[in-house]
C-alpha cells in the first residue's frame, strides 16, 4: 500500500511539474496602488486582454508545443526602490525571461541588472526617456514614443496646421511636470517650436500629486499665451485645464499622447477643451484592429480602454510572439533577436516599427483637433 501510494505520489508530482512547465510566465512590475493607480490599472488591463486572447487561442506554440501564458504582477507603488525589488523577485523567484513595464519608474532601476542577471531577462518598456536608448543595454526595447524622435517632425506639422487654419499667433506656454518625462517633453517641444517660428512665452513646473495649480497658472498666464501645453495623464492634467479656465484662459490646449479626449471627458467637461489639440498615433485611428481590441477589453473592464491599455496589450503580445518566433520562452537573447520579425502584426496597435540595436523604435505621431466627441480632425499622413 505504501509503495502504491509512493508511485501515485510520484506520478502526481511529475504531472504537476509537467503542468508547471507548460505555463510561460512574463513579469509585469506595475503600479497597482497609490496616486498613479489608475495609470497602472489601464496598463494592467491591457496586459490581461493579451493573456486572455493568447490562452483562448490555445496558448503559445513554442517549438511545436502549446503553452499557456501567465502575467505575474508585482506592485511597484510608483516607487523606484520597490520597482527594483519587484524586478529582482520576478527574476529570481518566478524566473521570468522577460518583463513588460509602463514607466521610467520601473524601467531604469530594473535596467541596472536585467542583462547581468542569472539568467538575464528582456525588458520591454514604454518609458519615453532618451536614456533608454543610451543605456547600452542589449536586452531592452521601447514600445512607446520617444519625444526626441517624434517631436521635431510633430512641431513642424503643428506650424503647417496653424498656417492652414489661418492662426496668426502660436505663442505657447507649458505646464511641465517636474520629472524626467516632463523635462524631456518640454525641452523637445520648446526646441521644435522655436525652430519652426513659434514663440514660447513661459514654462511653469509642478510635482506629481499636485492638485492646486493656481499659483503656477497665475504666473504662466501673465504671458498671455494662445496655447497651453500639458504633458501628462488625464487624471493629472484635468485640474490644470479646469483651473486655467477659471483663471480666464480663452485659448486652446495641447495634450500629450498619454491622454486622449475620451478619457479626459471623465475628469472635466468636454466644453473646457473643445477645439484643442491632442497628440495622435495609430491608436487614435478608427481601424479593425483597434475596434477588435476595444471589444475584447470590454470583457475585462467597464471603462473605455486608453492608449496606456493598448500599450500594455502591445508589450505583452510583442514578447509572446517573439517567444514563438524564437522557439524559446527562457532564452532572453533569442527572444530579443526575434522582436523585429514579429512587429508587423494586427496586435501592434501603437504602430511601432524599426527596432534598432539600442532598443529604440519609431512611430508616427500627428496633431489632431477635437472639436467635439463626434468631430475630430486627424492631421496624419
Amino acid at each position: 500500500m505504501k509503495r502504491t501510494a509512493l508511485v501515485i505520489g510520484s506520478i502526481l508530482g511529475l504531472s504537476a511539474a509537467a503542468q508547471a512547465q507548460d505555463v510561460v510566465k512574463i513579469g509585469v512590475p506595475a503600479i497597482q496602488s497609490g496616486s498613479m493607480a489608475t495609470y497602472g490599472t489601464n496598463f494592467n488591463n491591457g496586459v490581461n486582454v493579451a493573456v486572455a486572447e493568447i490562452n483562448e487561442a490555445g496558448g503559445l506554440n513554442i517549438g511545436g508545443k502549446r503553452h499557456k501564458v501567465q502575467a505575474v504582477f508585482c506592485d511597484t507603488q510608483a516607487d523606484s526602490a520597490k520597482a527594483a525589488a519587484c524586478g529582482r523577485r520576478l527574476a529570481s523567484q518566478d524566473r521570468v525571461a522577460a518583463m513588460v513595464m509602463a514607466t521610467s519608474i520601473e524601467t531604469f532601476p530594473i535596467l541596472g541588472f536585467n542583462a547581468s542577471g542569472n539568467p538575464p531577462f528582456l525588458v520591454i518598456s514604454s518609458s519615453a526617456s532618451n536614456k533608454l536608448a543610451e543605456a547600452n543595454n542589449p536586452l531592452v526595447a521601447r514600445y512607446w514614443f520617444n519625444t526626441y524622435s517624434y517631436m521635431p517632425g510633430l512641431t513642424q506639422r503643428f506650424q503647417e496646421l496653424f498656417k492652414s487654419e489661418g492662426r496668426k499667433s502660436q505663442k505657447i506656454s507649458i505646464m511641465q511636470s517636474e520629472d524626467e518625462f516632463g523635462k524631456a517633453w518640454t525641452d523637445t517641444l520648446v526646441a521644435g517650436w522655436k525652430k519652426t517660428g513659434g514663440e514660447v512665452a513661459s514654462v511653469s513646473t509642478w510635482t506629481l500629486g499636485t492638485t492646486d495649480f493656481y499659483p503656477q497658472l497665475s504666473s504662466l498666464l501673465r504671458a498671455q499665451p494662445d496655447l497651453v501645453a500639458v504633458p501628462g495623464t488625464c487624471s493629472t492634467i484635468a485640474p490644470i485645464i479646469k483651473q486655467s479656465r477659471e483663471l480666464g484662459f480663452k485659448g486652446d490646449f495641447i495634450v500629450d499622447l498619454a491622454c486622449d479626449h475620451v478619457e479626459l471627458a471623465k475628469f472635466v467637461k468636454p466644453e473646457l477643451y473643445r477645439g484643442s489639440y491632442f497628440f495622435g498615433s495609430n491608436w487614435s485611428l478608427d481601424s479593425e484592429s483597434n475596434n477588435a481590441f476595444k471589444a475584447r477589453y470590454a470583457k475585462v473592464s467597464k471603462a473605455e480602454p486608453t492608449v496606456i491599455s493598448a500599450d500594455g496589450y502591445g508589450q505583452f503580445m510583442w514578447v509572446a510572439k517573439a517567444m514563438e518566433k524564437a522557439g524559446t520562452s527562457t532564452d532572453a537573447k533569442a527572444i530579443r533577436a526575434a522582436l523585429p520579425d514579429v512587429l508587423n502584426a494586427p496586435w501592434n496597435l501603437l504602430g511601432v516599427s524599426k527596432l534598432q540595436a539600442n532598443g529604440e523604435t519609431v512611430a508616427e505621431v500627428f496633431p489632431r483637433r477635437v472639436d467635439s466627441a463626434g468631430k475630430i480632425v486627424n492631421y496624419n499622413k
